[in-house]
């Protein structure tokens, strides 16, 4: 797309500059303003190897390359860069060329042969997701969707908690109070409602730990009977964790959890011990880091033998290099967490696992509410169920208000809710607290799921008024502002999956989707596009499809659905 263009000036400037066009291209970007040109090169960092006045250069290449490039209609010198504008022939055939290409537009493989793990969602198993695993849900299925954009082999993998103290006690309070609980109904409330029985009582009754611990060496030791608990367990949360993952369209290949690495943890600890690394500290094995570093030690088994997170995680960092075959690993995982997969890197590196330094942390902050709080089953956290299904209600009645005679209500409820709920999410750069304000996410006005989903709905509105198959082929005229601005826009499309993906930001994504609609809004409301004579409206019909691939492919990849009316 943007590559087509680049490839035209390149060699050019390769001459121009005395420089190889691997460098060129890296450093060749799209000017913050748009009337400033297509495509520029910055001169200051070249200028400064070469000892020269980046102004007085960006002057001198730019006449040196005057009237040498066909399709640029000029090049321009502004404060040290050298900047490139296209003439509208190339900049139509850069934009509808790119549709004649197999494979999906904006896609590319050149990250192919390549294989990424992507840990994410990774919910406490017995326990309903809150809203806490909503950001790492709908952040890693994005980055999954990017992944695949750039041609990786990607193995998406849920990394759930199913092990633990937590399932003794559990175990043991099914096993002697299930003949009271009926597990027809709301069987994950009723896992719920055990436990917090468990605890209170065992608030009175001490004895009632110790039974909770038997009954998790019991688990441990592969008892018959408490490994089909633990399995049912199991069973029952998935099946709810499972309706949200289909209503979100998530995505994993594969659930292995903290149980699954049990038995490959003494492994580590074998390998920490022959490295000299584990010193012991008040009873328990730990490895110690420099003081520069400015970290605590890392926890590798506790006073009492039992291993913890953090060897867990080692055995699963190993586990992804040696059998997954992972050329890197992205840990979706909240912003509170950063400390402890800094240790487990740093012993990585420690072990001598040069591979580390492709693991990356893909940290996020939280939710903050304007008011403070939500209401909530629960009480004391905000469930992830119920943040869905509010949001399709209060779509399910603004479609009552505004279009009531609409068909498929319920569905395109559903849609709209999880568009708005997911985009709201990723629009916003994941490192930073999110502020969850239901009329700004609900807005069709702003920016916003809904909006980007309206801009779609209208262009297929138009393309199905037309009713003739529209051709992406020689495209006439669109030589005004708003035409011309609108097929540059579309054209950034694989540049900017690739910078999405590369920052593991999709908020990149997000913004330029609502750029794109608005540069649409504007040719939209400036243009006549149904009813004018043939050639004009013909073309225009090709830039509204064009356009709605591009938003809508953009959507697939931050997994907002698209309905077809609203």
């Amino acid at each position: 797309m943007l590559n087509r263009l680049k490839d035209q000036i390149i060699t050019p400037l390769s001459r121009a500059l005395n420089l190889d066009s691997e460098k060129i291209y890296n450093l060749l970007e799209v000017p913050k303003i748009y009337e400033h040109g297509h495509l520029a090169i910055p001169l200051y960092s070249l200028a400064k190897d070469q000892k020269k006045n980046p102004i007085q250069w960006a002057a001198e290449v730019s006449e040196l390359l005057k009237n040498q490039i066909e399709t640029v209609e000029s090049i321009q010198p502004v404060q040290g860069f050298v900047n490139f504008k296209f003439n509208i022939e190339a900049i139509k055939e850069a934009t509808f060329g790119s549709f004649k290409t197999s494979g999906q537009v904006g896609h590319s493989q050149r990250q192919s042969g390549k294989k990424v793990v992507i840990d994410f969602s990774s919910p406490n198993i017995a326990k309903p997701m809150h809203i806490g695993h909503l950001r790492g849900t709908v952040i890693g299925q994005a980055l999954r969707n990017l992944a695949e954009s750039q041609g990786l082999q990607v193995i998406a993998v849920n990394h759930i908690g199913d092990w633990g103290s937590q399932f003794g006690k559990l175990a043991w309070a099914i096993e002697n109070w299930a003949k009271e609980t009926n597990f027809d109904e709301e069987p994950m409330q009723k896992l719920l409602e055990l436990y917090v029985r468990f605890h209170n009582e065992a608030a009175q009754n001490p004895e009632l730990e110790t039974k909770g611990a038997e009954t998790f060496k019991r688990l441990e030791q592969g008892d018959e009977r408490i490994l089909q608990i633990w399995k049912k367990i199991i069973d029952i949360s998935f099946k709810d964790y499972n309706k949200i993952y289909k209503m979100l369209g998530t995505r994993h290949d594969i659930v292995l959890g903290e149980s699954f690495y049990n038995d490959k943890m003494e492994a580590v600890i074998q390998l920490l011990e022959e490295k000299k690394l584990l010193q012991e500290s008040e009873g328990a094995q730990v490895v110690f880091f420099e003081e520069k570093e400015n970290m605590p030690p890392c926890l590798i088994k506790k006073s009492d033998g039992a291993s913890i997170y953090a060897t867990g995680d080692l055995a699963a960092a190993i586990y992804r290099h040696d059998v997954q075959k992972a050329d890197s690993v992205l840990y979706v995982v909240g912003q509170e967490q950063s400390l402890h997969f800094k240790q487990v890197f740093r012993v990585l590196e420690l072990l001598g696992f040069s591979w580390v330094k492709n693991y990356h942390h893909i940290s996020f902050g939280l939710y903050k509410f304007k008011d403070g709080k939500m209401s909530t089953r629960e009480g004391r956290v905000i469930l992830f169920e119920d943040v869905i299904k509010k949001a399709i209600e209060m779509v399910r009645q603004l479609i009552s208000e505004k279009n009531p005679s609409l068909e498929n209500k319920e569905k395109v409820a559903e849609q709209v809710a999880i568009g708005a709920v997911t985009f709201h999410d990723l629009l916003n750069d994941r490192t930073k607290n999110v502020d969850f304000e239901w009329d700004r996410i609900l807005s069709f006005d702003g920016d916003s799921g809904p909006y980007i989903q309206y801009t779609v709905v209208r262009c297929r509105s138009l393309i199905k008024k037309y009713d003739q198959k529209i051709s992406l082929e020689n495209v006439q005229g669109l030589d005004s502002f708003e035409e011309q601005r609108l097929m540059f826009s579309l054209l950034q499309y694989e540049d900017v999956l690739r910078k999405s993906y590369d920052a593991y930001k999709p908020n990149i994504l997000a913004q330029y989707l609502l750029d794109v609609c608005g540069h649409f809004s504007s040719f939209y409301h400036k243009h006549r596009i149904l009813g004018d004579d043939g050639q004009v409206q013909s073309s225009r019909l090709a830039l509204v499809l064009a356009t709605e691939r591009i938003i809508t492919g953009g959507l697939q990849i931050l997994n907002v659905p698209t309905p077809d009316a609203m």
